[in-house]
């Protein structure tokens, strides 16, 4: 591959351009899809090839390629080069391109490769799942259950110097339960994800992933429509991650200051919320479903605070970005594959744990409401507008968790949100997803403390 890589940037630069890099990709993916305890869908599919970029004063071209022979290189190459070249007089900011250089070829171990794992196997796994949460309970009346996994070979080489091999093993199991009781249906959805090898879903966690979201589906059939209203809000781990990585991080991501489109602009180095808060994106954190030791321009990945302690302290920066901006570069720069090119995306993304335990948030709020986990929702980041539908909640009447509550809106604006944040927990929690951006989908997870926020509206009934 190093071969092929150096053929690609040789022939783009002797075209005229001032930087050029490629990824060459070999990825495998699995999927098997079990609907009442029937196999609905399987599928393994292979893919290889090349993304090429190219850059001349402040004017990028892409190309992607499957022919990965020393001829297709320098065709591509060429052609991207030229595409640059032909537009470098037309682009509305002349910038150059910089970064430092890596060489590194990682490796990731693993007990159980990917690839060592029969497709039998898995699809006996998915189907167990299934049957778990069948059984459970005679109210559960539909079940879907999703296995996938990805495994990819990653080389990244630039004109800059960069030489990068990586290995991306990204397996996720998913269950959705749907329980019915009279004309009362409720819909659970759980999943467990990381990066590792097929070990991950030996996990217990992965093991009764099916029991827990039928027991989770069933007990919503008891829950009652909250009254809208406004409310001292407790946020589980993973309805206050989703709120940092949709609400928050999505606004910080670099290219949307480069666009003007960030709720953000112009707040750098000022309070976006409380002193106790902080915001992290953190790429670096083993085993989870977003990490990565180097992004897909090949730049060392690292820990970024966003927010720290209340201040907005850092973007998620790719070479263009970063360029541009005048910012350290944090290698945050992310490919769906080789099909893409990389731009800002998140990774990891938490708030972080502060010294409040969980009973004791509780029976600090007399009067409020604990909503947890994510049905929808939607965010606008250029006005920093939020909506996320929690799958379900429990009311907090003089201290202690009472009713479970369902159709429960949060919505607002981040900047006026973050400010009514008074007090973090010391728990954890991440969720494995999938983040979309610009078309382009990539493992990502979210998640942090419980936490609170005061005064907050909430839409119900």
């Amino acid at each position: 591959m190093e071969e092929l890589a150096q053929i690609a940037i040789e022939a783009a630069l002797k075209e005229g351009v001032s930087f050029a890099d490629i990824r060459i990709e070999d990825t495998r993916e699995a999927r098997f899809e079990i609907t009442d305890g029937i196999t609905k869908q399987s599928v393994d599919s292979h893919s290889k090839g090349a993304g090429i970029r190219a850059f001349v004063k402040g004017a990028w071209a892409f190309a992607q390629t499957t022919d990965l022979t020393a001829k297709g290189m320098r065709v591509t190459a060429k052609s991207v080069a030229r595409m640059a070249l032909a537009t470098k007089d037309r682009v509305a900011e002349k910038f150059d391109i910089d970064g430092p250089a890596f060489q590194h070829k990682v490796r990731l171990r693993v007990k159980r490769p990917l690839g060592d794992v029969t497709a039998e196997e898995k699809i006996g796994f998915a189907k167990q799942i299934d049957d778990q949460a069948r059984a459970h309970d005679k109210r559960i009346a539909n079940t879907r259950t999703i296995y996938g996994d990805t495994q990819t070979d990653l080389y990244i080489a630039s004109s800059l110097g960069t030489s990068v091999w990586m290995v991306h093993l990204v397996p996720r199991i998913i269950s959705i339960v749907t329980a019915k009781e009279g004309t009362n249906r409720q819909r659970a959805f759980l999943s467990v994800g990381g990066r590792g090898g097929y070990e991950l879903m030996e996990e217990e966690r992965s093991q009764i992933l099916g029991r827990k979201a039928a027991e989770r589906a069933v007990e919503l059939l008891s829950s009652v429509a909250i009254k809208g209203g406004k409310y001292d809000v407790i946020m589980d781990p993973i309805l206050n991650g989703v709120m940092c990585h949709e609400a928050f991080g999505h606004a910080a991501e670099a290219d949307s200051w480069t666009a003007g489109t960030t709720c953000l602009e112009g707040k750098f180095g000022e309070a976006v919320g409380p002193d106790n808060l902080s915001i992290v994106d953190d790429p670096t954190m083993p085993g989870m479903r977003g990490s990565f030791e180097y992004d897909w321009e090949g730049t060392r990945a690292r820990k970024r605070y966003l927010v720290k302690d209340g201040i907005l302290n850092e973007l998620l920066q790719n070479l263009e970005t970063s360029s541009r901006l005048g910012h350290e570069l944090n290698g945050a720069g992310r490919a769906q594959s080789f099909r893409f090119p990389p731009i800002p995306r998140m990774s990891n993304t938490f708030m972080e744990p502060r010294d409040w335990d969980v009973d004791e948030l509780i029976a600090d709020t007399k009067e409020g409401v604990l909503l947890c986990s994510f049905n929808y929702g939607y965010t606008n980041s250029a006005k920093g507008q939020f909506m996320f539908q929690a799958s379900h909640g429990y009311l907090i009447e003089k201290g202690e968790k009472t009713q479970m509550v369902r159709d429960c809106s949060l919505a607002g604006l981040i900047l006026e949100f973050l400010p009514k944040v008074d007090a973090i927990g010391k728990d954890f929690e991440m969720d494995s997803g999938t983040c979309g951006k610009d078309s382009q989908y990539v493992p990502d997870m979210s998640g942090g403390p419980h936490a609170r926020a005061r005064d907050v509206p909430i839409g119900g009934q």
